[in-house]
């Protein structure tokens, strides 16, 4: 097996490979990247959520929706011990789910189903009164030649109020090739 390194950069890296580098070029485009099929949507192409703010009620109903009662969603005093956290934290997932809900296009097709996420990092914790929002960037598209859809791998990048990183990870969709 002969491997080759290429050095260049993210632009170049994306045109060469095919496959959008994180530092590439964007294209924030007037329709939602969700109702774009295989045949129409590119890669790069970008949408940035609308902020939504953490509650700490959001944080509560999550603890008790799904059990999740590790000590830095519900005690204040232990959270506050934690070197990491400082307080009372958000759940990574809770902040992974509320993201989807900000870049989710409800309307059917072309984007026929989620079928995973790779590479989820949960990389600054997130409190109450902290605002989310979401960059989804078309990463990779695959088409399959037995259906008449293919993947789409989305990199997906959560901020906070101050622009700091909160997760990265790529979530992945069916398409349909056509609309």
């Amino acid at each position: 097996m002969q491997r080759s390194a290429i050095q260049a950069s993210p632009d170049m890296l994306t045109a060469i490979t095919g496959r959008w580098t994180r530092g590439s070029r964007r294209t924030e485009t007037p329709e939602h990247p969700f109702r774009h099929s295989l045949a129409t949507l590119r890669i790069g192409d970008t949408i940035t959520s609308e902020p939504r703010t953490i509650s700490r009620d959001d944080i509560d109903h999550f603890s008790d929706f799904t059990g999740d009662t590790f000590y830095a969603h519900t005690d204040p005093e232990a959270a506050a011990r934690n070197p990491l956290f400082g307080g009372i934290v958000a759940h990574g997932y809770l902040i992974v789910s509320m993201a989807a809900g900000l870049f989710v296009d409800p309307a059917p097709g072309p984007v026929l189903a989620n079928f995973g996420v790779d590479d989820l990092r949960f990389l600054t914790p997130v409190k109450a009164g902290d605002t989310i929002r979401v960059t989804l960037t078309v990463k990779q598209m695959t088409p399959r030649a037995s259906a008449d859809y293919g993947e789409v791998r989305w990199d997906a990048l959560v901020t906070n109020q101050d622009g700091d990183p909160v997760a990265t990870y790529d979530v992945l969709t069916l398409v349909a090739k056509e609309a």
